[in-house]
């Protein structure tokens, strides 16, 4: 591949849908634009999913998404503590530190790094940031082969060394998270769509949506044998009682740990949910969203392309777990959950 050079792109949010227009479940939806009484209100973020290559997969951390080719291996806090990696490259979303007991990597591929950060270290915080992708970065110690970018407004530090590195580095943007959860007008249900209710809850999504009723949990939440809590399995709803335990799968080891594709989809699950929190290590946020009369608080681990909610219903003792798919520019989950209500 020739040299890219990274550019400056301003994302634009889709159209609205017009009235009456049917929204298949693939198609991404828009909101309509904010009143003539709410024009103060900053506008919705965006995701520039025109920065994904074809043939790559996107991959969110927090407020945060980076795209690699779909050969890349992928892991995730505490899969690969010495950092092994093979060609072509690796993705390491929060890696944890290496230590003196590991072996040495002699891996020729291209290396990725995103990790959490929320001040830019000195001396860089003097620089006037730039913007990549509509986000405000500050530039590290890049060279020829080293790149480096500080998005406080995201949370995150993204380094790459390697061939890949300045094309793994022009993808980075948003994630859908941020649009989700982004303050600003709520969004009008499309056309199409229906409402499904479950233990209490109410919520819509594309008609076409297979909707599965299930009575157990497996290892947690997720693509089964992929790290769990990443991104769903599919598009589709699953309702879940959590009455018992599904027997977990036998799964081939893997060599490698491929990109999971995020996928639209909704997964609730109202019963004894303990062992599926314990397995996720969840917590959730105090900042809490007030949807039709009901609480919701988002998750703030795992975050990746499943928006993990915890939502307190009328009538019952316990909260209910609702999982959204974040997929594309975020805007079917943020349809869903502002769709959240008492049924």
């Amino acid at each position: 591949m020739g040299h890219v050079v990274v550019v400056a792109t301003v994302a634009v949010i889709a159209t609205a849908c017009s009235a009456g227009q049917f929204v298949p479940p693939t198609t991404q939806i828009g909101f309509p634009p904010p009143s003539q009484s709410t024009t103060s209100v900053p506008p919705i973020p965006a995701v520039v999913t025109s920065a994904t290559p074809s043939g790559w997969v996107p991959v969110a951390y927090g407020d945060a998404q980076v795209s690699v080719p779909v050969s890349f291996s992928v892991f995730y806090p505490g899969e690969n503590p010495c950092e092994l990696f093979s060609t072509p490259g690796a993705l390491f979303i929060a890696p944890t530190p290496t230590t003196i007991f590991c072996p040495a990597n002699t891996g020729s591929g291209t290396v990725v790094r995103v990790v959490a950060i929320h001040q830019v270290p000195r001396p860089y915080d003097t620089e006037n940031p730039t913007l990549l992708n509509g986000v405000p970065v500050y530039m590290g110690a890049n060279d020829v082969t080293l790149l480096s970018y500080y998005a406080p407004s995201l949370g995150v530090e993204i380094s790459a060394r390697g061939t890949l590195a300045r094309r793994v580095i022009a993808t980075f943007t948003r994630s859908p998270r941020t649009v989700a959860l982004a303050s600003g007008p709520a969004p009008s249900v499309p056309s199409g769509w229906h409402t499904v209710t479950f233990q209490g809850l109410a919520f819509d999504t594309p008609q076409l949506w297979t909707v599965t009723h299930t009575q157990g949990t497996d290892f947690g939440l997720g693509a089964i044998c992929q790290q769990a809590g990443v991104a769903l399995g599919g598009t589709g709803v699953t309702l879940d009682t959590d009455k018992g335990i599904l027997p977990v799968p036998s799964c081939t080891a893997m060599t490698s740990n491929p990109p999971q594709p995020p996928n639209d989809g909704v997964q609730v699950d109202a019963g004894r949910f303990d062992q599926f929190v314990a397995i996720l290590n969840l917590s959730f946020s105090t900042q809490c969203l007030d949807l039709h009369g009901l609480t919701v608080c988002p998750a703030t681990t795992p975050n990746y392309s499943i928006l993990v909610l915890q939502a307190t219903v009328p009538g019952r003792t316990m909260p209910v777990i609702v999982s959204i798919g974040l997929a594309g520019n975020g805007l079917v989950t943020r349809a869903i959950l502002y769709s959240l209500k008492a049924a």
